[in-house]
């Protein structure tokens, strides 16, 4: 299985539809490229730009502190 770049945090993570990020929580869905940075998806909770916001303040999409890489 090929791997690709978490939208959110760069984690490498399996090409998979449906795939959790292991460092940031973030659902890989293999289409955020069609959504804009503000827009909320049906299989994620928030904005790729909310992810964003909270991986800089070093947490998760759940709000919880991120692991040690």
């Amino acid at each position: 299985m090929e791997k690709v770049k978490c939208p959110i945090c760069g984690t490498l993570i399996d090409d998979d539809s449906y795939t959790d990020c292991p460092y940031c929580g973030w659902g890989y869905t293999g289409v955020e490229d069609i959504y804009e940075e503000d827009e909320i998806e049906d299989w994620n909770l928030m904005s790729k730009k909310q992810a964003k916001e909270l991986l800089k303040s070093g947490k998760n999409v759940w709000g919880k502190p991120l692991p040690k890489k």
